[in-house]
């Protein structure tokens, strides 16, 4: 009887390490799987920060334009260093805020993620009148990257904002 005990407890152990082995495969294959695509809401969230960063622009309203951005994300300008944190980004707009009115067009070309990040890739097309009589205007067309993490709330805020244009340098 000793035997047929030592022999069910080996083969106790055998089939509990086995179906470990299977548990802790499973477990890998879950955490190895690639996130979910982008969902239509999350899709419309990305306009919808796109439609927000527009529209705070073309009203002139820095606070709302600048709730598009995370608190760690970086604008990358034409010509200028990386602007990082929303401060830096809040002087860059709130500077061309203050001397311009602007109306702003947008549309993405591309739109992909993976869970929790995404980016968009698109164009722009911006007029900017001078609010100061001695200013001269500024009218740009260009392409932007943006790169988005989806927040608690569901929203998607630019982590990176890059953009430039398509026209030559004026001198």
């Amino acid at each position: 009887m000793f035997e047929f005990s030592r022999l069910t407890v080996v083969l106790a152990l055998g089939i509990a390490m086995l179906g470990a082995c299977r548990s802790e495969g499973a477990a890998s294959a879950v955490s190895n799987a690639a996130p979910a695509e982008l969902s239509a809401a999350d899709r419309a969230a990305i306009e919808a920060a796109d439609s927000a960063f527009v529209a705070a622009a073309n009203a002139g309203d820095l606070d709302a334009l600048t709730k598009v951005y995370a608190s760690n994300a970086s604008l990358l300008p034409p010509n200028l260093p990386p602007q990082k944190g929303l401060g830096a980004i809040r002087g860059y707009w709130g500077g061309f805020l203050k001397a311009y009115s602007v109306k702003f067009e947008i549309g993405s070309d591309t739109v992909e993620g993976r869970g929790d990040l995404a980016y968009n890739v698109g164009h722009y097309r911006f007029t900017a009148v001078p609010k100061s009589r001695d200013g001269t205007g500024v009218a740009d067309e260009g392409k932007f990257v943006e790169i988005l993490k989806k927040q608690p709330d569901g929203s998607w805020k630019y982590l990176v904002d890059m953009y430039s244009s398509n026209l030559a340098p004026q001198n």
